[in-house]
């Protein structure tokens, strides 16, 4: 491909550098020669736009482009998270969606993703089909000139019908029984205002923090790890909360903070909505996690006698997987995760409201839950590094973990290596995976291990090593 390159979840780039207008409307021109080639041109195509910099406008490019292409189209009223993107596709049986966001990505980018038709991430070979249109009006020097938002093109309003799919999902005496504070970050993303409307249905005492619009994001980036969640942890701090739960920059992601101020990373709330569902709910099914897979995950499912599976990185090989299997839970470590009964898409309010209703469930904290599992199946302890390389240290690095991976790292004597989406280096007691991003000039350290002071001496050692390579 030339600039315009899918990645890991759909095509992202900086702002007035690759991402342009002009790009944003030969992607729109693809994704309509794919709807033809389909012969989908009544059953449309929904588009959606997060609070990124101009996202509208560029949403409102795509939708004109569609248009004119004898497209029927649906754009949304306002800003939407991901997942009512999503869930407006699959209600209104339309051929796919289109999602202006950059997610979790810094405030210079933006991006597109693309939605299939059953309402979730769109497949490897769906998202080869569209590349490859895109790529021959590359080729050719296409220009999309810009058009006028036709009349024809119907606005939605995506809030109701999103909300409703939700509630449906939800447990309402239980959640009703919780009387204890809860804080909902937003982090100034798209799904600003939609814990407050939910938590209303069930006169749950919850308060949102970084609620309003601001497209820089406030300075912290929109991801809800723990290096961005300050002002969540302080939040809960102040307000005396029992949970503190964040969303990313368009509404997918899910992160936490417990009574005490302590993260709760992905894995850990992978496993506490696993341990729910099982329990309290009586479902079961296959445990589907992506490259990372942790060993606490691994030994909850062993408990309940549950299946696992592993996919490469990205939402989209999770979301094939429900489609077509029994899935009680799927995931990657970046915490998007779906559940059992729901569409197959990530989304971080649904996520959150799951984690209200456990710590309703079962009467105690999340951290609580969590110091009884450890004493049960052991402590695990999980974080990342985020390295910042150039393409060529990027390539240069992952180059020389395949060919001669280091025999130890951190004080860690290796066992294994696999390679595949990332190299991952194990111990007898964990593991480090090195992993260029899908979306950004970075590879991603991850790493588990029985202590906390395991985990920061693999750390350390790992970037030692990146640094060298």
């Amino acid at each position: 491909m030339g600039r315009i390159k899918f990645g890991t979840d759909g095509w992202r780039g900086v702002i007035s550098e690759d991402y342009t207008f002009a790009n944003v409307r030969l992607v729109a021109a693809g994704i309509a020669e794919w709807v033809r080639r389909r012969g989908e041109q009544a059953k449309g195509i929904v588009v959606g736009y997060d609070a990124r910099f101009l996202s509208e406008q560029y949403a409102q490019d795509c939708a004109a482009v569609l248009a004119d292409e004898g497209i029927k189209v649906w754009l949304s009223a306002e800003r939407l998270s991901s997942p009512a993107l999503t869930w407006q596709v699959k209600d209104r049986q339309a051929a796919g969606g289109v999602m202006i966001t950059a997610s979790h990505n810094p405030p210079e980018y933006n991006g597109l993703k693309f939605k299939a038709a059953f309402g979730g991430s769109a497949s490897p070979e769906l998202v080869a089909e569209i590349e490859s249109c895109v790529s021959r009006l590359e080729a050719e020097k296409a220009v999309i000139s810009k058009k006028a938002l036709p009349e024809a093109v119907e606005r939605y309003a995506p809030r109701g019908s999103y909300l409703d799919h939700v509630r449906r999902m939800l447990n309402p005496d239980l959640l009703r029984s919780f009387k204890e504070k809860i804080v909902f970050d937003v982090m100034h993303g798209s799904a600003q205002g939609y814990p407050t409307e939910l938590a209303a249905t069930y006169g749950l005492n919850l308060s949102e923090v970084r609620s309003s619009y601001n497209p820089m994001f406030g300075g912290v980036n929109p991801e809800p790890i723990e290096k961005n969640l300050e002002a969540l942890r302080q939040a809960v701090k102040e307000q005396n909360a029992w949970i503190g739960l964040a969303t990313d920059g368009d509404g997918d992601r899910i992160g936490a903070i417990d009574a005490d101020g302590r993260y709760i990373t992905p894995y850990q709330i992978f496993c506490l909505l696993m341990k729910y569902l099982v329990e309290k709910r009586g479902l079961h099914g296959t445990v589907v996690q992506t490259l990372t897979f942790s060993e606490q995950v691994k030994r909850l499912a062993e408990k309940y006698g549950l299946p696992m599976r592993q996919t490469p990185v990205g939402f989209k090989y999770v979301a094939e997987l429900m489609v077509k299997e029994d899935i009680l839970i799927g995931g990657e470590e970046s915490g998007g995760l779906s559940v059992k009964g729901y569409i197959p898409e990530r989304d971080g309010i649904l996520l959150g409201f799951l984690l209200i209703e456990t710590a309703a469930a079962y009467g105690k904290t999340l951290g609580q839950l969590l110091d009884e599992m450890a004493a049960e199946l052991g402590t695990f302890v999980y974080d990342r590094r985020d390295l910042h390389l150039d393409l060529a240290r990027k390539d240069r690095l992952m180059v020389a973990l395949e060919r001669n991976a280091p025999a130890d790292i951190g004080g860690k004597t290796v066992t294994a290596v696999t390679v595949g989406d990332g190299i991952k280096l194990e111990f007898a007691d964990g593991w480090v995976i090195f992993r260029g991003s899908g979306t950004e000039p970075i590879v991603r350290v991850y790493c588990e291990a029985q202590s906390r002071e395991a985990v920061d001496e693999i750390l350390k050692g790992a970037v030692e090593y990146a640094e060298q390579a």
